[in-house]
This record gives structure tokens, sequence and C-alpha cells, in this order.
């Protein structure tokens, strides 16, 4: 709606230019017309409503993957990795 106000705008603008004799008004509305030109043209659209919060499902509570500790950091590492990506050490 904002976008369509300042089209309007600048048409009025626009029409007004060619009716006023004073050189201090046109170069004034020369000024609002390319404004809100441009203003009409690159105004955002309006951002979508936010997603219902029952789109996305609940996370599991168990980890899919083994894992086991490194002996080095003490962090979990997957069990089929043979070197620790935390230190770079052989688990």
């Amino acid at each position: 709606m904002l976008r369509y106000s300042f089209a309007a705008i600048s048409l009025l603008s626009a029409i007004n230019i060619s009716f006023t004799e004073e050189l201090l008004v046109q170069v004034l509305l020369i000024i609002c017309f390319l404004a809100s030109t441009g203003i009409a043209v690159i105004w955002p659209d309006p951002l979508p409503p936010p997603p219902p919060p029952d789109l996305w499902s609940k996370a599991p509570d168990s980890k899919e993957r083994e894992m086991k500790i490194c002996s080095n950091c003490g962090k979990a590492v997957d069990k089929k990795w043979s070197m620790c990506p935390y230190c770079s050490k052989k688990v």
C-alpha cells in the first residue's frame, strides 16, 4: 500500500511540473518526483507471515550414531572414526 502512495505522489508531482512556471517550484517538484519514484520502485515487499510452530518435527531424544570418547581430549567422536576431528589424535 505504501508503494502505491509513493507512486501516486510521483504521478502528482509529474503533473504539477507541467503546470507551474516558477523555476524554484519546478526544481522542488523534480526532486519530489525523483525521490518518490525511487522509493516506489525500491520499497521492499512486506515480509511473509511466520511459519506455524508445528511445522517442524521435534528433535529425537536419542542420537542415531554410536559414539565413543576420545582418549586425548575427552570429546564424543563417531565410533567408526579412527581420528578425532577436535584434536587430530588417533582414537
